[in-house]
């Protein structure tokens, strides 16, 4: 149970201490400690006269009055702070503690770990208010978690006069709870344009978006920062150092590659925020590398669409394509061209069948039954269907293979008529026996990629 009596206790220790800290009180002590030795009255005097200045600012009432009503206006308790992103930002600030944290989390945020330190931005000038508000009444509760927990022993603990302690408790709320109504943004700051909908870029729909400020996450940042410096630990030396001992046991140890540290507040980071300033402005930033594509991925088959032997596939078969293209453009006939005609012709027989796979892999078995391809193309595409109940006619014509006459002549012909489409001069290149080599090859290869499939070499 936290009383008046021990929050009370705790401030004044506080001021006390922070009284003791003072380096011009220190200074003065030293002085008066000189004066007295050497019996100088005037400077005894002038020395006590300051002590006593020093001493009052320090004094409860006082100390109080200066603080809860004037210096705390000028700073903002929140984890999320906008001069993280720009040091001379006047833009509101956001304690993501006071929202509501979401049921699923898929990312790493402010709202992953079960607490978030708070932070302090502003006047530096007013940090020792927040000084005082981290600081433990029992049981590591702190002041300030009082004060959001609207717990009924800060009022009176605050001051013994009520009205002064409601007017010193509105204030560090004010500062402590988020004020969406009177949000303010600063020219300093980036600021993104989320659309509202699918299509927001419609005429005549108003409000197409939205514009997002976004704010450092100094709490979040701190938690990494403290994570990452557990690497410079005693514990965690020693177990890394274990590695090269036989006579002990190897221990689990921490270990972060590739980072790099961005400086904060230049050389003032404590003119950005409190934690910023414990970390002497370094904030590490991980690894952010881009994506890598896959430039075979499976194309899309649309429902409408009767062939899969289309301009689309023919761009998926490019490189293949640009290998033919380029010995048919060759001047001679000559051996090493044939050769790289066959080797470009590979090369499309190649992407082919990585598409057909997987498209036989990824997806469902029977997916064929709402699309209007050929049936040769099902039967090639779709050959888990033939296992399914009710498709019994598709099982019969899969298992007697005469579909795969009907596919390597549709493929041949749409070989055939791109060749003659790109050379419309020399079509004379492309005529019945090139169509019954692309005919052989490709059954060869559909035939050779089954039996793999099946498991019979």
């Amino acid at each position: 149970m936290i009383s008046e009596q021990d929050i009370r206790k705790v401030i004044l220790t506080f001021l006390k201490k922070r009284l003791e800290n003072d380096k011009n009180y220190k200074s003065e002590l030293t002085k008066l400690e000189q004066a007295q030795i050497s019996g100088d009255l005037a400077a005894i005097n002038e020395s006590e006269q300051k002590i006593a200045e020093l001493t009052k600012k320090f004094e409860f009432t006082t100390w109080m009055d200066d603080a809860a009503i004037r210096r705390v206006l000028w700073m903002t308790i929140a984890t999320c702070i906008s001069k993280g992103i720009h040091s001379s930002s006047l833009g509101s600030n956001v304690n993501y503690v006071s929202q509501t944290k979401p049921d699923n989390l898929y990312y790493v945020s402010s709202a992953t770990p079960d607490s978030l330190p708070f932070d302090c931005s502003g006047n530096a000038a007013a940090l020792d208010i927040f000084a005082l508000l981290k600081q433990p009444i029992k049981d590591n509760v702190t002041l300030l978690q009082l004060i959001i927990d609207d717990h009924p022993a800060v009022l009176g603990a605050l001051s013994d006069d009520k009205a002064k302690a409601t007017c010193y408790l509105a204030n560090f709320k004010k500062v402590i709870m988020d004020d969406f109504a009177n949000c303010k943004n600063s020219e300093l700051n980036k600021q993104l344009f989320w659309p509202n909908s699918e299509e927001p870029y419609l005429s005549g729909k108003e409000k197409n978006y939205r514009v997002l400020t976004p704010l450092h996450p100094s709490a979040l940042c701190h938690l990494l920062y403290q994570k990452i410096q557990t690497r410079f630990s005693d514990e965690n030396r020693a177990a890394r150092d274990s590695r090269y001992k036989k006579s002990e046991q190897p221990q689990s140890y921490f270990s972060f590659q590739d980072l790099a540290v961005v400086k904060l507040g230049g050389s003032n980071p404590q003119g950005v925020s409190q934690l910023i300033s414990n970390q002497g402005g370094r904030n590490f930033l991980l690894p952010s590398l881009p994506p890598i594509f896959d430039t075979k991925r499976p194309l899309s088959i649309s429902k409408s669409q009767n062939t899969i032997f289309n301009g689309t596939l023919r761009y998926y078969c490019r490189l293949g394509f640009k290998k033919v293209f380029a010995t048919v453009e060759a001047t001679k006939n000559v051996v090493a061209e044939r050769d790289n005609r066959k080797e470009g012709f590979g090369d499309i027989l190649a992407a082919l069948l990585i598409f057909a796979r997987r498209i036989q892999t990824t997806f469902p078995a029977g997916w064929s039954r709402d699309y209007q391809l050929a049936m040769p193309q099902k039967y090639w595409l779709d050959p888990g269907r033939a296992d399914l109940e009710g498709e019994i006619d598709f099982k019969t014509h899969y298992l007697q293979g005469d579909w795969v006459d009907e596919l390597k002549e549709e493929f041949s012909f749409w070989v055939n008529t791109i060749l003659k489409n790109k050379f419309k001069d020399k079509q004379d290149q492309f005529a019945d026996p090139e169509f019954n080599e692309w005919c052989r090859e490709f059954e060869h290869a559909v035939k050779a990629s089954q039996r793999r499939k099946e498991g019979i070499f």
